[in-house]
């Protein structure tokens, strides 16, 4: 299988879109001003959890955290401050944890439950939550990863695969919809001058494993396994899912993407995909249609027949709109 190139991973975390720790260390004399104990609560709730659930008894300084959490939270007649501090330190990362979970289940199933849960406090410990959404949790993964190819060993290409589609349906699910065009409008102009976006929700992706096929096999045996924990008496079962798959001989090109609020999982002749990357950057129809069908063996009329198939479905779709200018 000849070798190809991947597009680049996504860019490095901002610095507007980092923590409130990121720029300055906190420390454990009492804070004075409202931004230092924003930062100094940052850096404590965000410090991974201990193997029992609970937040570590030593600050970052080797300050007891009792101590660190005395300078700006009060106890009450309950609870220390340590033990108040302790709730916020757990709901975040039992939270940010969850939606990891829940965002890259097939990950999960690629890794296994110790590695994944390993990447996942990394990672998290690495990134945190960036933003006031969170769905965006896990939206640098791709960098983590590439960066700390070691988690995921010895599954690196077919776990990046799986990072890619699942963050890429994360895209398709939430980002949003342009008004499709009108295809009576634009059937009046020439192929020449004719440009069109693709909706932003749209995701294309060249694979080198058949991550749609791993994905719909576990979401049937979690259905299955749901189904028959639910008509059994007792405590509900829990199945611990493993999926691989063997690289495929010639690459997979996948579109990513939602109808009536469902994401769809749908495989691409390499030429649509070629077709739809030259529309997306913004060649003419014209021009993409040559791009796409320069290395093609097929005949004029057999390469029309497909472009004429491709463009009705891709406007039953919605994924093309009307590109101005």
């Amino acid at each position: 299988m000849a070798k190809r190139s991947k597009p680049p991973s996504i860019c490095p975390m901002p610095k507007s879109a980092r923590p409130l720790d990121a720029s300055r260390p906190a420390t454990a004399s009492r804070p004075s001003r409202l931004e230092d104990i924003q930062r100094l609560m940052t850096q404590v709730i965000s410090r991974p959890l201990t193997a029992s659930e609970g937040s570590q008894q030593t600050f970052s300084d080797g300050t007891p955290t009792a101590s660190v959490a005395a300078s700006f939270i009060k106890p009450n007649d309950r609870l220390e401050s340590f033990e108040r501090l302790q709730i916020y330190n757990q709901q975040y990362w039992w939270r940010l944890l969850g939606c990891f979970n829940e965002d890259f289940r097939g990950l999960r199933a690629v890794l296994g439950e110790r590695k994944f849960d390993r990447l996942a406090v990394r990672y998290i410990e690495s990134c945190g939550s960036t933003s006031w959404n969170l769905r965006n949790v896990g939206q640098y993964l791709e960098r983590f990863v590439c960066e700390n190819p070691e988690l995921i060993a010895p599954f690196n290409a077919l776990a990046m695969d799986m990072v890619r589609v699942e963050w890429a349906r994360v895209t398709a699910f939430d980002d949003p919809n342009l008004p499709p065009i009108d295809p009576q409008k634009v059937a009046r102009r020439p192929a020449d001058r004719l440009r069109f976006k693709l909706q932003p929700y749209l995701v294309l992706l060249e694979l080198d494993h058949p991550i749609d096929e791993l994905l719909r096999k576990l979401r049937r045996t979690q259905i299955e396994t749901s189904s028959a924990s639910n008509a059994a008496s007792g405590p509900r079962a829990y199945r611990k899912t493993r999926v691989f798959a063997k690289p495929s001989r010639e690459p997979i090109h996948l579109a990513v993407h939602r109808k009536e609020y469902s994401v769809y999982y749908k495989r691409l002749e390499p030429e649509a995909y070629k077709l739809l990357l030259a529309l997306r950057s913004g060649a003419t129809l014209d021009a993409a249609c040559g791009e796409a069908f320069a290395k093609s063996a097929d005949l004029p009329h057999v390469s029309a027949e497909k472009i004429r198939e491709w463009f009705a479905q891709w406007t039953q779709f919605g994924w093309l709109c009307e590109r101005k200018g």
